[in-house]
């Protein structure tokens, strides 16, 4: 089975970047996320407490569903953590590919490392198969390991300096290139620009909607990093 992949996915509110994971999830039938704002609709379960999402992990081992969990308390993500890595493996060990998502890791990590369970999913977890969506809308405030270990990199337009600053240190992509991003929600049309790391490219593109369905276009050449 193949080892997964780390997505780092950056943009403020409204500017595309859960529309592209969204649609991303498709290609899953075994996902578990971290759901903040309980924004992730036609999961399998919604459990409701650390004891519940325990349920779930045993119930869903080794098989197909969606698990979106939203927290009572944010203290409550290390426990995620831990969960998730238990529901990994039992994927692995069926043979099977899966996704994990985590919401607004500014949230639940710091500017340093990520903490404890979470920095180990991201180390070491992806030689079990899983891909893991990493998304904020403040990269400058989260942790670093989320994009520095990423193999792909989704950014939408973000408002602080701060913020593109830091996402262009960390990518290589050229800082002017995502200044000039743009999110125009009355028009439906949100621009982004994604990057392979590990092939040293990135591409920008545009995200419109057909029929109330996302459309992800690409635009230009392919630039190197």
């Amino acid at each position: 089975m193949r080892a997964g992949k780390l997505h780092a996915v950056t943009g403020v509110s409204r500017s595309g970047k859960s529309a592209w994971v969204k649609h991303r999830l498709g290609d899953y039938s075994r996902i578990l996320i971290w759901d903040v704002k309980g924004e992730y609709a036609g999961v399998t379960f919604r459990p409701g407490s650390k004891r519940d999402l325990a349920t779930c992990i045993k119930g869903l081992a080794g098989k197909p569903g969606a698990v979106a969990y939203t927290a009572a308390s944010l203290a409550d993500f290390d426990y995620f953590c831990r969960a998730a890595q238990a529901w990994i493996k039992s994927q692995y060990m069926a043979g099977k590919c899966c996704a994990l998502v985590v919401e607004e890791t500014a949230d639940v990590t710091s500017p340093s490392k990520a903490p404890d369970a979470y920095g180990i999913l991201l180390r070491r977890f992806l030689a079990y198969g899983v891909d893991i969506f990493a998304i904020t809308q403040r990269p400058a405030e989260s942790d670093k390991t989320s994009i520095g270990n990423a193999s792909q990199v989704h950014i939408c337009r973000m408002t602080l300096d701060r913020d593109r600053k830091t996402v262009a240190a960390n990518t290589g992509v050229p800082l002017e290139k995502i200044e000039a991003l743009k999110a125009d929600q009355d028009a439906g049309r949100f621009d982004y620009i994604s990057a392979d790391l590990g092939r040293g490219q990135y591409r920008a593109g545009v995200l419109t909607w057909a029929n109330n369905r996302p459309k992800f276009t690409p635009k230009g050449a392919v630039a190197t990093i």
